[in-house]
């Protein structure tokens, strides 16, 4: 993968943020074990009510990262990857650069992966589909300049990672995991 490979790395943020953005991914949706399985595995629309309750994993989420020091700097994802750029998202409604980078650019990651992503209830939609639906929310769901930034790496990145059912994307996903973290963890044990 190049080096330019991530979406933070695209949009040129430094190590500590692409760590921030990091567990955030991880964590993002930590806060679902709060959520009844009625809801989480509805495989309909969930109505008024239940989509109050769905929104809930973010506070949930938000209480479980605040229970660990390390985890600090996933707040800015699990707290705010709802957010969009308008200022329609939830949980603060916060608009524009309000929102953390971070949340920002996983909320971009984050649809492109559940649009071209096989789920039990829905096939991936095709790369070109994914990016039309990306550019009708420039400006509204995301960061235009952030979309960019995505719009220019992600292609390389579909077509190597998308719906594989070996084990490169995870051997890749330890491989940036080490080559963020391995200089931390290293300096933990001397």
């Amino acid at each position: 993968m190049p080096e330019q490979g991530l979406p933070a790395e695209a949009a040129g943020l430094d190590r500590r943020t692409v760590q921030a953005l990091i567990k955030g991914a991880f964590l993002h949706d930590v806060g679902k074990i709060g959520i009844p399985d009625h809801i989480l595995l509805k495989p309909g629309k969930l109505n008024d009510e239940e989509y109050a309750e769905m929104k809930r994993h973010v506070t949930h989420g938000l209480d479980i990262v605040r229970r660990a020091a390390w985890l600090a700097d996933a707040e800015a994802v699990v707290g705010h990857h709802h957010e969009k750029y308008d200022g329609s998202g939830y949980d603060a409604r916060l608009k524009s650069d309000a929102i953390p980078v971070v949340a920002r650019i996983f909320a971009i990651a984050d649809v492109f992966d559940a649009l071209t992503s096989r789920r039990p209830y829905k096939e991936p939609l095709a790369f070109d589909a994914a990016m039309e639906i990306l550019e009708r929310g420039r400006g509204a769901h995301f960061d235009p300049r952030l979309l960019d930034a995505f719009a220019g790496i992600a292609r390389p990145l579909h077509d190597l990672l998308a719906n594989r059912d070996d084990a490169y994307p995870r051997q890749e996903a330890q491989r940036i995991v080490a080559r963020y973290f391995k200089q931390d963890l290293e300096a933990l044990l001397v």
